[in-house]
């Protein structure tokens, strides 16, 4: 090796360890970092401001519409059918006092004319024994003398039994006559009101007997609906349970989807059914609906078997707030937040809980924040973040009338 050699590398062998010097000195000048903890990102919910508006409460139940009156038209009287109105057919409307059925009435005409022959007989053997009477008395009064007359003769002397037989007699035709009379006017068959035909078995020249059906009718003024509720949401249905109960029932709205379009009728509670339910335990409430069949506009009749949804309104308990559904928690709590962003626990009193609205009759005041979103973990007082709020909280009424109350609520 030649000097030269041996010179360069003592010159790098000297520059690498003044570099491992300098690497060390600043190594060990070099400031120590501190330790922190990573700040915790607090969980980001949404709520809803609660509103100084309380809709009204609405219990929503189904049932099917039934006429209020329906009946089975029969004849009292046998015979031959010789006419047959033409509105006599399923599904036909009728008036009141119009013509349904005639029967041949030849026979019933011969009975009238002759139940008042034998009235005319009746009435001058009547006429013979009230003269015969009253001859009998004047014969007696003539025949005795002065002491005589003071002794009350026998009814027999004055004919008085013969006088009652012939007055027996003659109301005895009497009756038989308006009988036939009232049998002649059966053999017409009048609508005891205005309506329609649901069935019909008869046409002309059918011989009919008396007690057969003929067909059946109902009344088209009212029509009823007897919607199941259980006994909880009861509470909020006014309903009249005497005759004697001057108060309206509640009102109500009926809906359906009929002819392509939903439509509604106007309706109200009237009573309540015979007896609660045994399978379901549901308590029957009874509508009505006024003039089912009157068309307004293009809204279709409301028809006898249509299933139909019936919604009943009530107002809410006094100073009451509403809530969306899924915002109230288990125990009747609600999840507040707070002015600085951090969740409250608040124990509220529940009035009613639906499929989508809980009505809250204490706990909560308009203005407070209630979070609606779900956390897995929560605790009084926790730091949240919160979304951008949505508007002031005035939710729609709950349509759900099958909904369970929350625990510790009312229905």
């Amino acid at each position: 090796m030649t000097p030269e050699i041996r010179r360069r590398r003592l010159i790098v062998t000297v520059i690498l360890l003044g570099a491992l010097i300098v690497l060390a000195v600043l190594i060990a000048m070099r400031p120590r970092p501190q330790r922190q903890r990573p700040p915790v990102a607090a969980p980001l919910v949404t709520f809803e401001t609660v509103g100084d508006q309380c809709p009204p409460i609405e219990v929503t139940g189904w049932g099917t519409v039934q006429p209020k009156y329906a009946i089975t038209l029969v004849p009292q009287v046998s015979g031959k059918v010789v006419a047959v109105a033409p509105n006599l057919q399923a599904g036909a409307f009728f008036t009141a006092g119009e013509i349904l059925v005639e029967i041949e009435s030849t026979d019933y005409e011969l009975a009238v004319r002759q139940a008042r022959s034998q009235v005319a007989q009746a009435d001058v053997g009547l006429a013979i024994a009230r003269e015969e009477a009253a001859a009998a008395r004047h014969d007696w009064l003539r025949t005795m003398n002065d002491a005589a007359a003071s002794v009350e003769p026998g009814p027999l002397v004055f004919r008085e039994p013969q006088l009652r037989q012939a007055e027996a007699q003659l109301a005895a035709a009497q009756a038989a006559l308006d009988r036939a009379e009232l049998d002649l006017a059966r053999c017409r068959l009048t609508a005891p009101f205005t309506g329609r035909v649901l069935t019909e078995s008869v046409s002309v020249g059918q011989y009919v007997r008396a007690g057969e059906v003929l067909a059946g009718i109902y009344d088209t003024a009212i029509a009823e609906i007897t919607v199941p509720v259980s006994d909880r949401e009861l509470a909020w249905i006014r309903v009249p349970l005497a005759p004697s109960d001057s108060a309206a029932g509640a009102a109500a709205t009926v809906r359906a989807t009929f002819a392509g379009g939903d439509h509604t009728w106007p309706a109200r509670a009237v009573r309540l059914g015979g007896a609660v339910d045994q399978g379901t335990r549901q308590v029957p409430v009874v509508v009505e609906v006024q003039a089912p069949y009157r068309r307004t506009g293009d809204q279709p009749p409301l028809l006898s078997g249509m299933f139909v949804a019936v919604t009943f309104t009530s107002e809410p308990p006094p100073g009451a707030v509403a809530i969306p559904r899924h915002a109230l928690r288990p125990g009747d709590q609600v999840w507040l937040l707070d002015d600085d962003d951090r969740l409250r626990l608040r124990p509220v009193a529940v009035a009613r809980a639906g499929l989508e609205t809980a009505v809250i009759a204490a706990g909560l005041a308009p203005g407070d924040r209630v979070i609606t979103s779900n956390l897995q973990y929560v605790s009084d007082g926790m730091q949240l973040t919160a979304a951008d709020p949505d508007p002031t909280l005035v939710p729609a009424a709950d349509q759900a009338a099958d909904a369970a109350p929350a625990k510790g609520g009312r229905p």
